[in-house]
């Protein structure tokens, strides 16, 4: 039974090569691991033509000489500071380069089960397809390879990478593929259309802000009899997670427990702080922001802290109308240790700030 291991976007560059190489890394060992015979990269493997020229001796040997096929078909980011370069003319090693446009068809077979793969490389438009000539599939499975937004996907949140053309899922349908292994969308998503089974892995490392979740890859079996199983996800622990935290800020600055947040975090996570509320005093945050990078920074991959939510309203606890409401919240405010404390204790720092708010409008119109 053949088996794949399906990744994409991993989007290496020289900026934090260490950090994905450890990634592309743990990609070769995992396929390595789960005995595939394939592992399929559908685009930007680098993040740039220039990246390719700088880290191609990298990824020549973290390859080496694999027990399975690498097939790799380039994507957009491929193209960008291209100049006059050629992909196919860089020592890849064992890289197997899939670049021919705007289609190719070729047989493999390992354990004496054929398999058709179909490359469809990145290209502006697609819109041809209806013309290309490819035969009709003679093996029991067909797997595509393609980089693209597929339309009628079902939507799992904001996806923003742009710099790709839409591909038709008739297409697929089209030249009877069974596993259309797909790149181009950070998401994680498999989707079955028809008789086709859409799977993007999303990136394989957190390249940018609001990747969150567990990155990795599909693990997809071909089996000689029955269906096509449904893909499982492979996780790439060297690719930690993007974790993002708003917290409101007491009048006095201070945040929730960090501390109890921080024993969730691994060493390549992206962790970003987002402070809200109302405080007496804007540089007290600026401080508490200073020593939160020098007590966290070192600990993850990333460390970011926002503030730009917070507003500084000077003196408005010492008015007598805002003392009383805050004696009033205060007898309110969840107990540590209660039912979902943290979730509830939100909600109350957010209705404080909506009416200290609303006290201060107040005032000024008295005024």
């Amino acid at each position: 039974m053949p088996r794949i291991l399906h990744a994409a976007d991993l989007h290496l560059c020289e900026e934090d090569k260490a950090y994905g190489l450890a990634v592309f890394a743990e990609l070769i060992e995992t396929a390595r691991a789960e005995q595939v015979d394939y592992l399929l990269f559908c685009g930007d493997l680098f993040d740039t033509f220039a990246d390719a020229e700088r880290l191609k001796g990298e990824v020549r040997r973290l390859l080496g000489s694999p027990p399975f096929e690498f097939l790799y078909l380039p994507g957009n980011h491929e193209e960008i500071r291209k100049g006059g370069g050629d992909l196919a003319r860089l020592d890849l090693g064992a890289a197997n380069l899939l670049a021919a446009a705007p289609w190719s068809l070729f047989r493999r077979e390992h354990g004496g089960v054929p398999v058709e793969f179909l490359s469809v490389p990145h290209q502006e438009s697609y819109s041809g397809y209806g013309s290309w000539p490819i035969p009709r599939k003679e093996t029991r499975w067909r797997v595509a390879l393609a980089h693209g937004l597929v339309a009628g996907l079902a939507y799992r949140g904001p996806d923003d990478e742009g710099g790709a053309s839409a591909l038709d899922p008739d297409l697929f349908q089209r030249f009877g593929v069974d596993y259309a292994a797909l790149g181009h969308i950070h998401g994680a998503r498999s989707q079955t259309l028809g008789s086709v089974t859409f799977a993007y892995p999303g990136s394989s490392r957190v390249w940018r802000r609001n990747e969150s979740g567990a990155r990795g890859a599909w693990l997809v079996d071909l089996p000689e009899q029955g269906p096509l199983r449904t893909p499982a996800f492979a996780p790439l622990r060297a690719a930690g997670q993007f974790r993002q935290y708003v917290l409101p800020l007491s009048l006095e600055g201070e945040p929730t427990d960090i501390d109890a947040l921080a024993k969730e975090w691994g060493r390549a996570d992206f962790i970003l702080l987002r402070f809200t509320g109302i405080v007496e005093d804007e540089p007290a945050v600026a401080a508490l922001a200073d020593r939160l990078r020098i007590r966290y920074a070192d600990r993850v991959r990333k460390f970011e802290i926002e503030r730009d939510e917070v507003v500084a309203l000077p003196g408005i606890a010492g008015q007598p109308l805002v003392r009383r409401f805050l004696e009033a919240w205060e007898q309110r405010v969840p107990a540590a240790g209660a039912p979902a404390f943290e979730e509830r204790r939100a909600d109350w720092l957010r209705a404080r700030d909506l009416a200290l708010a609303a006290l201060k409008a107040g005032l000024e119109r008295a005024v």
